[in-house]
């Protein structure tokens, strides 16, 4: 039984099934219990869900933005009256605004490769997440959930591995927040050693439990492009040796410009390669 080579690569990397001039297509020749592809679901472009998701950015920054300024217009409209920094928040609110410009600009054209881009896209929210904490004043403040939001977030996408580190990440970034803002408070308040601890597990379990149900979902998923009793690991390596033969075709033998149709470094592209015995 055939299967079309277009197919993973439609799923993993629609821009190189663009490069390749590949169709991708809603079925292959799979078992009769295995339903339809549909066709503009998430998994076939994942780079436009990553571009529909910079969209929240917009809208969460600019409703900071009016939320913030609305006391200049009305002074009843007063909306974070508890805030201890406001300047640092307005700064916040702006290197959000300008994040989502960049980062939808990247994931637009696809200017990197998507694990580096949403990598940096969750970092950079994560410090975003500390920035907002500290200004609004400190993990008791109804802000540190942004922790928790972008780490559940960033788990979606990220591999297990990545999600463990942007958790870890973010317990390093709420703890440096947490103990900075005691001593710059000189003694006025004490450290929250009970919330600390319970946000550091909260953040731990929420990268490892998503992360985990999200890798069962694309399993999942892919089992359904699985044709017969095949393997998924028998599958994955039979695509991906097509789809190497095929960026060879495509770019006339040359190796380096097959690596960058595949979004892989020449040495990575060379060890893919002779793991595969292709010459």
């Amino acid at each position: 039984m055939n299967t079309k080579h277009s197919d993973l690569i439609a799923i993993a990397n629609a821009n190189l099934a663009k490069k390749l001039e590949l169709e991708p297509s809603p079925t292959i020749e799979a078992g009769a219990d295995a339903p339809p592809a549909k066709a503009g679901s998430f998994r076939e472009d994942v780079w436009k869900a990553v571009y529909s998701l910079n969209l929240i950015r917009y809208l969460v920054g600019i409703s900071f933005l009016i939320l913030e300024v609305a006391p200049n217009i009305e002074e009843d409209w007063v909306f974070f009256d508890d805030m201890v920094h406001p300047r640092l928040f307005f700064f916040g609110t702006i290197f959000l605004l300008i994040s989502a410009v960049i980062f939808s600009y990247l994931s637009k054209y696809q200017e990197i490769r998507f694990n580096v881009l949403v990598t940096a896209q969750f970092s950079f929210d994560v410090i975003l997440a500390a920035l907002f904490t500290h200004a609004s004043g400190g993990i008791e403040s109804n802000f540190a959930m942004l922790y928790v939001v972008v780490v559940a977030t960033g788990s979606v996408v990220l591999p297990r591995t990545q999600a463990l580190g942007l958790g870890s990440g973010a317990i390093i970034l709420l703890f440096f927040e947490h103990f900075y803002g005691v001593w710059a408070l000189q003694g006025a308040t004490s450290a929250n050693y009970n919330l600390l601890a319970r946000y550091g597990l909260m953040l731990l379990a929420t990268g490892l439990l998503i992360s985990y149900l999200a890798e069962r979902i694309r399993i999942a998923e892919l089992k359904r492009f699985v044709p017969g009793d095949e393997s998924i690991e028998d599958f994955l390596i039979r695509e991906e040796t097509n789809a190497l033969k095929e960026a060879l075709l495509r770019s006339g033998g040359n190796k380096t410009e097959a690596a960058k149709l595949l979004g892989m470094t020449f040495r990575s592209f060379r060890y893919k390669l002779t793991k595969y015995d292709i010459d």
